[in-house]
């Protein structure tokens, strides 16, 4: 999203790559609950707000990563950070 500062306060630049980027395109901007939230209820909430998202992000295959760093699914999530979803890739 042009003009979009995912530093603002409350605000998460997500990534996708391989076929979560297929399905959902390369990034989007999402404001964090109130509470607070993980990579896996980030996941969720994206996979309840769109059918193609849940179909792509609720695969075993689909991976998390906080600011370049893959991490478990209960990884907490702060204002300013880079979540990025990805499939495991396979390959020589």
């Amino acid at each position: 999203m042009a003009g979009v500062n995912h530093t603002d306060r409350g605000m998460i630049r997500i990534l996708f790559f391989g076929r979560p980027a297929d399905a959902l395109g390369p990034e989007r901007h999402l404001a964090l609950p109130e509470g607070g939230a993980t990579v896996g209820d980030l996941r969720r909430i994206l996979a309840a707000t769109d059918a193609r998202a849940a179909e792509v992000l609720l695969r075993p295959d689909v991976r998390a990563s906080v600011d370049a760093v893959v991490v478990p699914e209960d990884t907490p999530v702060r204002p300013g950070q880079e979540v990025a979803y990805f499939s495991i890739f396979s390959g020589g």
